[in-house]
């Protein structure tokens, strides 16, 4: 071997330990989310029959929510945590807003921007097999100044200026009966300010994980049917026991329990996570 050829095989060896020792090979992954009716694409102007308990019929008005720590598992347990693409509108840190309506319809909140997915680097493996992540922001972001916050924070449909904070999950659909049905998911029994801090009675956090995930062939379906199965959609408040139609998380509402189970939580305030159930949230 020349002079020259030892020279330069010196040179590389280095170089190729070095990126030998630089670790795994980064992807992007995009986690896909599906809301449906059973089996049917849930949209905008469109009825859906056979909901809840009275079997009622309903029409799509809104549907977002926020989901953080979106983490991939493989096989063996490993956990990756997607870092997310920081794209100005739908994606900040490791939070992103998910809006399901397109401003067509009964969806006169919306606009025609719509966010089913979830976008972000991971190591590149073939095994991932499981995928978590949480629902809303986490109690010591919750109560930030909407107005101010950069996006995806920014979204007045998702500031809940009752309770302070923000709604989790929003999803008002419209029945026969009721013009509006709501859920609104969230941090509940909350006094204080921006300035001051809150106490909340319910942080109300929610984590799913899901078995049987591969990012690059499976979606997560966000069934209403599930969602609605213990409730009846057509039921007018008696403004004794129930105020509103729906659930906005409040620890007497006779409708949270039916909706909370779904997310493994409890209505009261002494509540926390249990099991969750595969009713709302499924892979397909």
């Amino acid at each position: 071997m020349s002079a020259v050829l030892k020279s330069a095989s010196w040179w590389l060896l280095p170089s190729l330990l070095l990126m030998q020792g630089c670790g795994e090979s980064e992807k992007t992954y995009t986690v896909r989310f599906s809301p449906q009716v059973r089996e049917q694409a849930l949209a905008c102007g469109t009825s859906y029959t056979d909901i809840g308990t009275s079997r009622g019929v309903i029409d799509l008005v809104d549907f977002r929510a926020y989901v953080r720590d979106v983490t991939l598992v493989r096989a063996n347990g490993e956990r990756h945590p997607l870092a997310l693409d920081q794209d100005g509108t739908w994606q900040r840190d490791n939070l992103a807003l998910l809006d399901f309506v397109d401003g067509t319809g009964e969806c006169v909140a919306g606009n025609p921007g719509v966010r089913a997915e979830v976008v972000g680097t991971a190591p590149e493996h073939d095994d991932y097999t499981a995928l978590e992540f949480k629902l809303g922001l986490p109690p010591e972001r919750n109560h930030l100044n909407g107005p101010i916050e950069p996006a995806p924070l920014n979204a007045p449909q998702m500031w809940w200026s009752w309770q302070g904070g923000f709604k989790f999950v929003k999803l008002d659909v419209r029945s026969r009966t009721n013009e509006l049905f709501y859920f609104h998911l969230g941090a509940a029994g909350c006094t204080g300010s921006v300035a001051e801090g809150y106490t909340c009675g319910a942080d109300n956090q929610v984590t799913v994980l899901l078995n049987g995930f591969n990012p690059d062939t499976n979606q997560v379906v966000l069934d209403i049917a599930g969602l609605y199965s213990g409730v009846d959609v057509e039921r007018v408040p008696d403004g004794v026991t129930d105020s509103m139609p729906g659930c906005m998380s409040g620890a007497n509402d006779p409708e949270c329990p039916l909706f909370f189970e779904h997310f493994g939580l409890t209505a009261s305030t002494s509540g926390g996570p249990q099991t969750l159930p595969a009713t709302f949230f499924r892979v397909r």
